[in-house]
């Protein structure tokens, strides 16, 4: 099982905590753990939740995702995960970031230069 169908399959019967440490175990990578911290503490849709962490392992993708995760990210979402990795920006890898911040470029999020 890929860590992100373990973290939708915990979504429903997960306690907020678990789901927290569950969050940050998995996105914490990415971009670090108080950053992991602060977006699971800022989005209180467990849904959501899981979408930003399919976003963050690179396998979000509403066109193909199934039924009962396509969860649409609205547009603060999407300037949310914006604002989190302009925060961590140097802290993290660069081609992690580049990856990232292309697909919020893709999304409209981001003025192209």
């Amino acid at each position: 099982m890929r860590p992100i169908d373990h973290f939708f399959s915990k979504l429903d019967s997960a306690d907020r905590k678990g789901l927290e440490q569950e969050f940050s175990r998995l996105v914490a990578p990415v971009i670090g753990a108080a950053a992991a911290a602060d977006l699971c503490n800022r989005i209180p849709d467990t849904k959501k939740l899981g979408a930003m962490v399919a976003f963050f392992l690179g396998e979000y993708d509403e066109q193909s995702m199934p039924l009962e995760r396509t969860v649409l990210l609205e547009r603060d979402d999407w300037y949310t995960i914006k604002e989190t990795l302009e925060d961590v920006s140097g802290e993290i890898d660069i081609n992690t970031l580049t990856s990232l911040m292309g697909e919020l470029l893709s999304r409209g999020i981001l003025d192209p230069c």
